[in-house]
């Protein structure tokens, strides 16, 4: 009866979070688990490693800001599942805290928060001020794979202005008829523009893209320099793009002096109509006025 009962109890530890929501805790009953004894944790593999990929440390932030999961060397898995594997886990973000011994629960609460669904990115929304921020790595259970597999960076947070930060296109309006080259007038509020290879590590700063014909790049992910993604290095808020005739979707998003996007929320698309007829020349070619020249360098 004994060993029934504490499987049980085992089993109802591993399933917990796999139904939370989105960077909640998924159990309150796992802090109140007993941490492993050193001879019953496994061990990662030892080249296994978790990083920020945003925001970097050192950062400043707005009081509500992505935060994007990294992890090599093991498989992110939802809470619940494959609760035996060394090499399986997922992520959870300690607030002002510190990484937990191998084999600990980590806490449910306010400040250390789980991602049991198996989540690699999240919101979220802390006091102005400086905050440490420590990712770290446990297994189906929730058990801690100790500091080697834990991270902390500092921000520095600042509080979200008014108006929110967007960005928008002031010119040509969404569905609008235009003519090549396209005449674009791009604006933004909440932010201030900084040319590229300037202010990298405030996040309250950028300069503008322009995506031909494709989707917004995710929150941390370095904005591609092709003819369909298009840097405006100089900070510009202004430009002439070709365009072949035809329907086109137009998506202006915001990046930080490093070319880091800052996520589909600081990015809008519009669609546009070039009439034929209209001169041909292809995107982000020497025709493109305003377009930075080397992907990724500062103008």
């Amino acid at each position: 009866m004994r060993i029934a009962l504490s499987l049980t109890a085992a089993l109802a530890l591993a399933a917990c979070g796999k139904d939370a929501a989105p960077g909640a805790s998924p159990a309150s009953t796992a802090s109140a688990a007993p941490a492993a004894g050193p001879e019953a944790w496994k061990t990662p593999p030892t080249d296994a490693k978790v990083h920020f990929v945003w925001p970097q440390d050192e950062s400043t932030v707005f009081a509500d800001f992505p935060v994007v999961f990294g992890v090599n060397g093991m498989t992110v898995t939802p809470a619940g599942e494959a609760i035996a594997d060394s090499t399986r886990g997922h992520h959870h973000v300690i607030i002002d805290g510190q990484p937990l011994a191998a084999g600990t629960v980590v806490p449910m609460d306010e400040k250390n928060i789980h991602y049991g669904k198996g989540q690699t990115e999240a919101r979220l929304k802390l006091a102005p001020g400086k905050h440490t921020l420590t990712l770290q790595f446990a297994d189906g259970t929730h058990k801690s794979y100790g500091p080697g597999l834990a991270t902390t960076i500092t921000i520095n947070v600042v509080p979200v202005p008014e108006p929110a930060p967007r960005v928008f296109f002031k010119s040509p309006a969404d569905g609008a008829q235009v003519t090549s080259p396209v005449k674009l007038e791009f604006g933004v509020e909440g932010f201030t523009l900084s040319p590229a290879g300037e202010n990298t590590m405030n996040k309250t700063m950028g300069h503008h893209h322009v995506i031909v014909d494709g989707k917004p790049i995710p929150a941390g992910i370095m904005v591609p320099k092709d003819e369909t993604h298009i840097h405006f290095g100089k900070a510009q808020t202004e430009a002439e793009l070709p365009l072949a005739p035809g329907k086109h979707t137009l998506t202006l998003a915001l990046a930080d002096g490093l070319h880091l996007a800052y996520g589909p929320d600081m990015s809008a698309t519009i669609t546009v109509d070039v009439q034929a007829g209209a001169d041909q020349a292809a995107p982000g070619s020497d025709a493109a006025p305003g377009s930075d020249a080397a992907p990724g360098s500062a103008p």
